[in-house]
């Protein structure tokens, strides 16, 4: 009975472990890039992802949101190169796991904008910089804002003297394709980063 038993987890073991091989390299080639978070007035909170290589829809049918120890669903509209989801407003204000299509981000989620900045702003984007966790002592990449403008940002456009309310003193703040690598952990996304010091 014993050895029948363990005969069949190791068929079964094997058999998944041969299956996970094989959807991650179907899946190597593809690849999620977080763009932006909003949170729009007359709607929900809205995560806006690049999509790169082959998905279907059916990838993104699952996505959740965690934070603290709620998690909340998440519905996906795939059209073309650009993944929407939605999902609940009780996330606003708070740092997020985002979990869809087999790729995790973390996030900040913005409180609810104004009527005013969302009916005049049509491009919005994260801007992020660098936080010290006293507990781990380690630096990361956080966003604590969404700045929205008329024109679509370019990389190397500056925010200048834009004030972070976390650190109470202006800096400035570069959009980029992903993190600077002056701090460890890099952050992906077409973002405004804090100017890394020289």
């Amino acid at each position: 009975m014993k050895k029948a038993l363990f005969t069949l987890i190791t068929l079964l073991s094997l058999l998944i472990l041969t299956t996970s091989t094989v959807l991650a390299a179907a899946l190597a080639d593809s690849y999620l890039t977080l763009r932006e978070v909003r949170n729009d007035v007359n709607g929900d909170v809205i995560f806006v992802f690049d999509v790169a290589g082959e998905f279907s829809k059916s990838d993104f049918k699952n996505g959740f949101v965690f934070f603290a120890d709620e998690k909340f669903p998440m519905g996906c509209h795939l059209e073309g190169s650009v993944l929407q989801c939605t999902t609940s407003r009780a996330t606003a204000g708070h740092y997020v796991t985002v979990n869809v299509g087999g790729f995790i981000f973390w996030a900040f989620v913005p409180e609810r904008g104004s009527a005013e900045a969302s009916e005049s702003s049509e491009y919005c984007y994260g801007v992020y910089d660098v936080y010290y966790d006293e507990n781990s002592e380690t630096h990361s990449w956080q966003q604590f804002a969404t700045h929205c403008q008329d024109v679509p940002a370019n990389y190397g456009d500056l925010l200048e003297d834009y004030v972070n309310p976390d650190l109470g003193f202006p800096s400035d703040y570069e959009f980029l394709p992903n993190s600077p690598q002056c701090y460890a952990n890099p952050v992906v996304g077409d973002v405004y980063y804090g100017v890394c010091p020289s």
